[in-house]
């Protein structure tokens, strides 16, 4: 009967799939995570940037670059919100709207001056990083830092940065920039301390175009931070099912999205920083097991993953800590 019953619950989801596809095509079944919320922006930053600190970085980044905003730059506008004076969307489709950001920016400013408690697992299950306290980080945000970064001036001028369009120029400490698409970006790319993304680098098919651009813009010892979903994001009943597809089937699939997952395992990343000239500061795995969805077995595994290691096939998630040094340190 167990058997039974899974079969058919396969079928159905299946059939679901198909039909979502079908009639909105290039829907993907896993959206964007919530971006439009502004306490789940909240939450993400937090969790990034109590992570550096208790992972060595000693300041808020005044320059840093997010890939991936998604549905709008609340992430970003947290950091801003925190002291960065600059802030780098790069994207491959515009999905954000500055009507949205302004609203998001007026929330992000309420929980920042009310020091709310950073959402955990309860209010988001599957954001991550996980940390142990999701107290307010005072030890990271005086009083005096949130007094100054949150004045009514400061988010005045952020506020006329995002409406009624993004003035890339404009005169002042703070700037916004939307770089889209970043991958044929034909200006010079920005300069900054800090790079991070959520649960986008599963998407970006060139993965060395991304590692070489992301050392490029970087400055020497400046950190990056990437939470890395190795997830079949519901294209399979598995977890990790989308590594029993071929290659052939995954190009169908797919169709003409412009994106969908590279399905590249955790060691391509930890390769990749290496030969990018980064060295790991932290690195936080999250198994397949405690998905609380099936895992497909080794024997299912095609083509080039036929040869995963134990670490890539049972790992679902991996939050990475890196920093950029020259080759003389």
């Amino acid at each position: 009967m167990y058997f039974y019953l899974r079969s058919f619950a396969r079928k159905c989801y299946s059939i679901g799939l198909k039909i979502i596809k079908k009639v909105k095509p290039g829907f993907t079944a896993r959206g964007t995570g919530g971006t439009i919320s502004a306490r789940y922006c909240y939450s993400v930053f937090m969790r990034h940037i109590v992570q550096l600190f208790n992972n060595g970085m000693k300041t808020i980044p005044l320059r840093i670059a997010e890939f991936g905003p998604g549905d709008s730059l609340g992430i970003g506008l947290c950091a801003i919100l925190a002291g960065s004076d600059e802030y780098y969307a790069l994207d491959v489709v515009d999905h954000a709207n500055n009507a949205r950001n302004l609203k998001i920016l007026n929330e992000l400013a309420l929980l920042f001056k009310e020091k709310a408690a950073i959402p955990d697992s309860n209010e988001f299950p599957e954001v991550k990083p996980l940390l142990d306290d999701y107290s307010f980080p005072a030890h990271i945000f005086s009083d005096d830092d949130l007094a100054t970064n949150l004045s009514e001036d400061r988010l005045e001028s952020i506020r006329q940065i995002l409406s009624p369009a993004f003035r890339k120029n404009e005169s002042g400490k703070i700037k916004i920039e939307y770089i889209v698409p970043w991958e044929n970006y034909g200006n010079s790319y920005p300069v900054v301390d800090f790079v991070f993304s959520q649960a986008v680098l599963e998407h970006i098919d060139n993965l060395k175009n991304f590692y070489a651009v992301m050392s490029k813009i970087l400055t020497d010892e400046g950190f990056v931070s990437h939470e890395i979903d190795f997830r079949s994001h519901s294209e399979t009943y598995e977890w990790n099912g989308h590594w029993g597809i071929t290659m052939t089937q995954w190009e169908k699939n797919r169709g003409t999205r412009p994106y969908l997952l590279n399905r590249e395992p955790l060691s391509t990343h930890l390769q990749l920083f290496k030969e990018s000239g980064f060295q790991i500061i932290a690195k936080i795995p999250s198994p397949g097991a405690a998905e609380g969805k099936p895992s497909i077995g080794r024997k299912k595994l095609v083509d080039r993953f036929l040869n995963l290691s134990d670490e890539d096939f049972e790992t679902a998630s991996c939050y990475i800590i890196a920093r950029k040094f020259t080759d003389a340190e």
